[in-house]
């Protein structure tokens, strides 16, 4: 029976052994740091962090669990990237933990859910039912587990960090083999084989001494007690990380460290040039502080990190204010907008990109100077003068002048950390922006990650072929948070909020997202939000796209809108609220597809958004059509729970054309409805009740 003694006082402190080390995780900005490997970054903030040995090759490597989607993201390395493999396993707020609970050497995950102190354990990293659940514990305490006696089978425990002790289930069952005291109050607890013996030991991380204490039992003959880790933040997780050297007292998790190999860039460095004097396939970190009005293009395999707090800006500061009546007014504005766009009418200036910020507050652009108030501005591009209706006195004035922060088509970039905004990118241009021109294809390969992107003109991110987006705070952007074309782009674990903030027409293109002539695009538990245009928008013959497990709540057009593309998944989303700006008709859906064939809709959980599920057939025949007629057909909506207290759900169409309804193979079936009172479905050219739904052989 594994007995563990409480430490008392001061042991002896020395390196850690080389077997195994402590790694942190900073929830707060998702970055690693690894003893002899640096920092890098993998994960979100929020999320909770695992090392375990995925395939079997002696080496452990990351793996995050996002609480509020019970999705696990598991690495095969060491090193900034995305997951190699994703799953979905248990619910929301469980929590995670992972061991060999088959002796096969290959570590797999499981979950413990406090709602009903249950483990929950699978023997293959992949989305399944539990091979193995039992009851364990009172529902409190952070899992873990370890092979105690080196039979190649982990166990697990919990541990009452908040009381300083452990419980450990023996054999995986709810049978307890022990319990006991064991280091202080507060202590995190780490686990792994520290001495190469095969067998595992429980330690706990002091922060407030940069230590790690190890139980004895377990340990070699003779092996001290303490080992000096170093000061840290983060939350401590060990294993055999590839790492060969320990962290020195006070290093990593502050955000002072170059990564290894990396050329450091301060603020007032030119970026393009520093990225010019070196080799293709350099590493940049990017210096906190503000780097104002850089623009630049990587070479080929360029890694572009930013240490917390370096923000890309692409504004200038407007000083030398003069005032002229009830109106301020600055000269010397030399600068010359790009202009590009289709606008509402009231607003004709949406089009001019450059912007104008006061204390980080967008002003609307006005057109004339006679309409300039508190909350506007004018630019008099003929008398390089900008006029503003508030006192500017002890304010920040910005104006954006960048076209854009980042660009180019060169392969395997990867850009992370940085924040990118106020740039004067125009409409259907990114901030950031894989490409050299809206006519070019696009970088191969890059990957764009852990980056807040804000306050922008035109499309927060934009991407051609191939990219990978994740994890990034895409907000406050004036035509779209994110876009791309081309094809095998993945969109994943982004936050995309308060977007299409200037008046673009929004039938022209403003909102969340925009996926225009795309293939094989893939948008994954996405958390998309009060976006002013559609959530998640694809258009223009778009063909082979996923939309699963995200989010979209509060768009003020339709929550996910299909409209004259091809052949989608739209599966296990959540939608709520969406639709309300303009849910006439159908419109307001949560889902709705417009004139696209081969849709099939599933597992989806649809409230209280201006109409429901839709489908729209509408004479689109001067449109592009380069894969068949865009008509409504071979729709499958199935396996939905769909919540409304106004609007409809069902197909519409108004080209005179009944078969739609008739003989296109649209199917609606085992789908489950909460609906008030009325007509809340549409067929056959009329809104009808349930039973007359369910009379046509739909549901």
């Amino acid at each position: 029976m594994l007995v563990a003694s409480v430490l008392v006082g001061a042991g002896p402190a020395v390196a850690v052994p080389d077997d195994a080390q402590v790694a942190f995780f900073d929830t707060s900005l998702g970055r690693w740091h690894m003893a002899g490997i640096g920092d890098f970054y993998y994960g979100v903030p929020g999320d909770q962090p695992l090392l375990c040995d995925w395939n079997g090759n002696g080496t452990d490597t990351v793996g995050l669990y996002r609480a509020n989607s019970g999705f696990l993201y598991l690495r095969q390395s060491n090193s900034f990237g995305v997951a190699d493999v994703s799953i979905f396993f248990g619910i929301p707020e469980d929590r995670p933990v992972c061991g060999d609970w088959n002796g096969d050497g290959k570590d797999t995950i499981g979950v413990y859910r406090p709602s009903n102190a249950t483990f929950y354990l699978v023997n293959a990293n992949q989305t399944a039912y539990a091979d193995r659940q039992f009851s364990f514990g009172d529902g409190y305490g952070t899992p873990f587990a370890g092979d105690w006696d080196g039979d190649g089978v982990d166990t697990v425990g919990l541990w009452k960090e908040g009381h300083g002790y452990y419980e450990l289930s023996a054999g995986n069952t709810s049978a307890l083999l022990s319990y006991d005291h064991f280091g202080t109050p507060g202590d995190p607890i780490v686990v792994a084989d520290f001495d190469g013996d095969g067998r595992d030991t429980l330690g706990v991380y002091r922060t407030g001494t940069g230590r790690l204490h190890l139980n004895p039992l377990g340990e070699a003959s003779g092996s001290p007690l303490e080992y000096a880790v170093g000061f840290h933040t983060g939350r401590p997780v060990a294993g055999v990380t590839g790492g060969t050297a320990p962290a020195p007292p006070g290093s990593g998790g502050g955000g002072s460290e170059v990564p290894p190999g990396a050329i450091s860039v301060n603020p007032g460095t030119n970026i393009q040039s520093a990225i010019d004097d070196a080799p293709d396939g350099a590493t940049f970190y990017i210096r906190a502080g503000v780097h104002r009005l850089q623009r630049f293009q990587p070479k080929p395999g360029n890694t572009i990190i930013g240490e917390p707090g370096a923000i890309l800006n692409g504004s200038r500061v407007l000083n030398g204010w003069s005032q002229e009546g009830s109106q301020w007014w600055v000269g010397g504005q030399t600068q010359q907008a790009a202009r590009h766009g289709v606008c509402e009418a009231s607003s004709p200036r949406c089009r001019y990109s450059d912007d104008l910020f006061v204390n980080n507050v967008r002003l609307e652009h006005v057109d004339s100077r006679s309409k300039v108030d508190s909350d506007s501005w004018y630019f008099d591009y003929g008398a390089d003068r900008i006029y503003l209706g508030q006192n500017p006195s002890g304010k920040t004035v910005e104006t954006s002048i960048t076209f854009g922060a980042v660009y180019g088509n060169s392969p395997n970039v990867t850009i992370t950390g940085l924040v990118v905004e106020k740039y004067a990118n125009p409409a259907q241009h990114g901030a950031i922006d894989n490409r050299l021109n809206n006519s070019d294809a696009g970088g191969e390969n890059w990957v764009i990650a852990g980056n807040e992107v804000r306050l922008n003109h035109g499309v927060g991110i934009k991407v051609g072929k191939n990219a990978r987006v994740e994890g990034n705070n895409v907000h406050h952007n004036g035509q779209l948070g994110i876009g791309a074309v081309g094809s095998g782009s993945r969109f994943e674990n982004n936050e995309i909020a308060y977007n299409g903030q200037i008046p673009f027409w929004v039938d022209w293109e403003r909102g969340g997202t925009k996926f225009a002539k795309t293939t094989n695009i893939q948008l994954i538990d996405n958390y998309v939000h009060h976006n002013d245009g559609p959530g998640l928008w694809a258009d223009l013959s778009a063909k082979d796209m996923l939309f699963a497990n995200n989010t979209v709540i509060g768009n003020s057009k339709a929550g996910i809108y299909y409209e004259i593309s091809y052949d989608a998944v739209i599966r296990d989303n959540y939608l709520e609220g969406n639709g309300f700006g303009f849910d006439a008709w159908l419109w307001g859906g949560g889902i709705v597809i417009s004139s696209s064939p081969n849709v099939e809709i599933y597992g989806n959980t649809v409230v209280n958004n201006g109409d429901g599920i839709g489908a729209v057939e509408q004479d689109r025949s001067g449109d592009p059509a380069p894969y068949g007629p865009l008509v409504i057909s071979n729709l499958y909506v199935h396996h939905n729970t769909v919540t409304m207290s106004q609007g409809v759900t069902g197909v519409a169409q108004d080209v005179g054309n009944k078969a739609v309804f008739t003989s296109r193979n649209n199917r609606w079936e085992n789908n489950t409805y909460h609906v008030g009172s009325g007509n809340r479905f549409e067929w056959d050219n009329r809104q009808i009740s349930y039973d007359v739904w369910r009379g046509y052989g739909l549901n």
